[in-house]
């Protein structure tokens, strides 16, 4: 049997991956980073990797906690789209004062359905207080109508295995996310600059589409696809997901909580929007 230390080497990762490309980078602007993990005592990690109004999407994990660890991880970002694999597994340490807990949140950038928070008429609208509307909304998008949110467009869970027992976690996902219609004029980032977007990389509402969308050629898409397995052979193991799409009547939520055994696997798919036939789609081919 493995004898755990009494006295644990502190191991601490702090690890920021976040992208901020202008919006006018070229299409082959790309970021990339695989790294593997063997790791054994108290650990502490706190990584991100992308960021949500610039890669599609952001990761955020944690892991605290006493034993041993390893993980092999890979990642390929570009303006508006992100891709990860991600796998670990792990054993809370026999005699460790605290669980070894791994949590993982996927925050996308995707629009999610909407209602009206309040009710407004004027000469072109009627819209009652409840009623669904797009996030594209005109009304929305000028700030004349305030919506509440039907989902917090997030992919999350945790698990922390009592002492002696085992985790286990594995993720392959894809999200993207291209600049809208009624966003020509660009918007302000996050220290209040006004990043601007070509049209090649837009998309717009078109009725003369057989979508009703037209879109740049180098549009990176609207989606969010994700494999992923998660074990906890015993111990305390949590799920959240709040996903939709305005583009549907598509919803999906969950919330969950089990002491004990857990063993999920699960595929995901949102598609909202096709990319552009130029688009990167961040496929190992176009490494070549």
């Amino acid at each position: 049997m493995q004898k755990w230390p009494s006295l644990p080497l502190l191991f601490t990762f702090i690890f920021l991956l976040a992208l901020a490309i202008p919006a006018l980078a070229e299409g082959g602007t790309r970021f990339s980073h695989k790294a593997d993990y063997l790791i054994d005592g108290m650990i502490e990690i706190d990584k991100q990797i992308g960021d949500p109004c610039t890669t599609g999407a952001a990761k955020y994990q944690t892991v605290r906690g006493y034993g041993r660890m390893t993980k092999s991880e890979s990642l390929d970002i570009a303006p508006h789209i992100m891709a990860v694999e991600d796998t670990m597994d792990w054993t809370t340490a026999e005699d460790a004062i605290r669980n070894l807990e791994v949590t993982n949140t996927i925050d996308l950038c995707a629009r999610p359905k909407s209602v009206a928070a309040e009710a407004y008429q004027d000469e072109d609208y009627d819209i009652e207080q409840g009623d669904v509307i797009s996030p594209y909304h005109p009304l929305v998008v000028e700030g004349l109508l305030s919506v509440n949110s039907l989902t917090r467009q997030t992919w999350g869970n945790s698990a922390a295995p009592n002492p002696g027992h085992e985790g286990s976690y594995a993720a392959d996902f894809i999200a993207a996310y291209g600049p809208g219609p009624r966003e020509e004029d660009g918007i302000i980032g996050e220290f209040g600059e006004r990043i601007f977007f070509d049209e090649d990389y837009m998309w717009w509402f078109d009725n003369d589409e057989e979508d009703g969308i037209d879109r740049g050629d180098r549009y990176v898409g609207n989606y969010f696809d994700i494999d992923q397995y998660l074990y906890t052979s015993d111990g305390e193991t949590r799920r959240f997901i709040s996903i939709s799409s305005p583009f549907s009547t598509g919803l999906l939520t969950e919330e969950m909580e089990v002491i004990g055994m857990t063993e999920v696997t699960e595929t995901f798919s949102m598609d909202n929007i096709e990319p552009g036939p130029d688009a990167i789609t961040l496929a190992w081919y176009e490494l070549f």
